[in-house]
């Protein structure tokens, strides 16, 4: 996001068919994700769905199925703080 105007400047994701997504508009991310079930991604609880989470929403993902590594990554390097 650019701070000066608050404009998402670009939103990025890859597909388990090796599709990939590099757009700065939600319509299009939308238009991506349909027939998506699983969303999955790093610190996606307290950055991303800020900026993306109506989109990921209308795109019929259900919330069940946002997964942060975030979360995950102490339980997999619990040496790392």
């Amino acid at each position: 996001m650019n701070p000066g105007n608050r404009k998402i400047t670009d939103i990025g994701g890859v597909k388990d068919d090796g599709s990939l997504f590099h757009k700065d508009t939600l319509v299009k991310f939308i238009q991506y994700l349909n027939g998506t079930e699983f969303i999955c991604g790093h610190n996606l609880f307290d950055h991303d769905l800020k900026y993306i989470g109506k989109a990921i929403h209308k795109a019929g993902v259900k919330p069940e199925n946002i997964v942060d590594t975030l979360v995950l990554s102490p339980l997999l390097f619990p040496a790392w703080p």
